[in-house]
């Protein structure tokens, strides 16, 4: 009887959210999907300036997205966009304070769209060896295409609180590729308001 209600549960809760996510999909394709009045980035962020105008991160070593405006994740998962508040199972694991994240063009709408061109220009795990350390500071956590510029924190404390201005980072020739340089963000990948 026990495991007969523990089956019914679920099912009630894959179906749960099933809808959630296709709620939030079809959401984050209405044009009319706007800012919010207030805009928090999460803790495991990057300091960056102007954080209320960026919308998007891509988060490399695990190809995935975070949408600030809507605390929601993209990931993909057997060939489809999904979207949860947080990190998938197969990701459970990660370090989001410690890892790497790239902080997109304010302009784009849904990068996930365009994810061979993400995937492309920031590989997984490319940050490891695209990146020079600087004396008394970490490895960047983050890379910013608004500035183009990666983000570096002291490496005293990991201070996740001050932003550093390292000269502009050269392009890199890593596995066939020049990475760790802004996506283009063409007409067809701007928000409805940049077009």
């Amino acid at each position: 009887m026990k495991t007969i209600q523990q089956l019914k549960f679920a099912i009630l809760f894959i179906g749960a959210l099933a809808l959630r996510t296709q709620a939030v999909a079809q959401d984050m394709q209405n044009p009319d999907y706007q800012q919010p009045a207030v805009v928090t980035p999460p803790d495991w962020a990057p300091p960056y300036e102007n954080p209320a105008g960026v919308q998007y991160y891509y988060i490399p070593d695990i190809e995935c997205y975070y949408d600030v405006w809507h605390h929601e994740f993209a990931y993909m998962e057997n060939g489809a966009w999904l979207f949860s508040p947080v990190l998938p199972a197969m990701y459970a694991s990660y370090d989001l304070l410690h890892g790497h994240v790239v902080v997109l063009d304010r302009r784009v709408h849904q990068p996930w769209n365009h994810h061979e061109l993400y995937a492309t220009h920031y590989p997984r795990y490319y940050h490891h060896e695209v990146y020079p350390a600087r004396a008394g500071y970490s490895r960047p956590y983050g890379y910013n295409e608004n500035n183009r510029q990666p983000i570096y924190a002291p490496a005293r404390d990991a201070g996740r609180h001050e932003i550093v201005r390292p000269e502009r980072a050269e392009p890199v020739h890593y596995k066939d590729h020049n990475v760790g340089q802004p996506v283009k963000v063409e007409k067809n990948m701007e928000r409805p308001e940049h077009r």
